[in-house]
């Protein structure tokens, strides 16, 4: 069975680019896309001087053509790719996620077209994140010609096997450097306090040490389940959204996972270091959920 990318798309520049994305995305898995617009008609409760009667069939109407022009331009640039449209009438983010439920991947753009210039990230990409089932993708970030390189933050002392799995199965897909990092931020003015700068200078060495060793026995396996996959260990030392996000300036992507809901509803509930890489980030961000 072929992989289903899912865009959401509503024609905004946002959505432009998400959806070359999702054509590149789907073309590096031999699989298929689905292009999703959402339309939401709320009825009038108390009576008003007019009220169209078409208005949920003219909205339903220009979902359709949205959808299907996204679904031109990506036959146009990809023939052959398996590609097919549907909208969805409800809350846009609801949609998205229902849509999803069963998708490889959501591709969704930073900002659509009700968003205000200014934002850095939309609140129906935000949501739609939120109510997400399967691994998505905001697309962000300056275009720019390809680095052949994706970073993974890793969370070493809680690592999960879901977010692991993606990042190196997309590094594979993209014949792309991983870097996988680990972001710690220490007190390191009390260990100096302690001592002179040779034991504060010892002590950032042990715990590097550590660290890379820790890492090194938990990616050595996935490694050599994806011995194709360019692997380097970075260990790095400061405020952990700042310090991921300065990296991804030069970098295809950023792969960061987020727990699912513990409520027994579907979605994810992404926590302050993703909330830093979806509003900052300079390259997609992919949120993949983890246990």
């Amino acid at each position: 069975m072929k992989r289903t990318i899912v865009i959401g798309y509503d024609q905004s520049p946002s959505s432009d680019r998400a959806l070359a994305q999702a054509g590149r995305e789907a073309a590096w898995r031999d699989g298929r896309v689905t292009v999703v617009t959402g339309f939401h008609w709320i009825a009038v409760a108390a009576p008003v001087a007019y009220i169209p009667v078409d208005v949920e069939s003219s909205l339903r109407d220009a979902a359709d053509k949205a959808a299907a022009d996204g679904v031109q331009w990506l036959r146009q640039r990809y023939p052959g790719m398996a590609v097919d449209s549907a909208s969805i009438s409800g809350p846009t983010a609801d949609a998205l996620a229902e849509a999803s439920r069963d998708a490889d991947l959501l591709v969704l753009g930073n900002r659509g077209r009700g968003g205000f210039a200014g934002l850095l990230l939309g609140s129906v990409s935000l949501r739609t994140l939120t109510l997400a089932s399967c691994p998505t993708m905001i697309v962000r970030g300056k275009p720019r010609e390809p680095a052949d390189s994706i970073v993974l933050a890793l969370d070493i002392e809680s690592p999960a096997e879901e977010v692991i799995r993606f990042a190196f199965a997309e590094a594979s897909l993209r014949e792309a450097r991983l870097s996988v990092v680990s972001v710690w931020d220490l007190d390191w003015d009390r260990v100096a306090d302690a001592g002179s700068a040779d034991i504060l200078d010892a002590a950032k060495a042990h715990a590097t040490a550590d660290i890379r060793n820790a890492m090194e026995r938990l990616l050595n396996p996935w490694q050599a389940k994806f011995p194709d996959v360019r692997l380097t260990i970075d260990i790095a030392d400061g405020p952990p959204g700042a310090t991921l996000t300065a990296l991804t300036g030069g970098t295809d992507l950023i792969v960061a996972g987020a727990h699912r809901r513990s409520d027994g509803h579907l979605g994810m509930r992404p926590g302050p270091i993703v909330h830093t890489l979806l509003h900052n980030a300079d390259c997609p961000v992919v949120v993949v959920p983890r246990s």
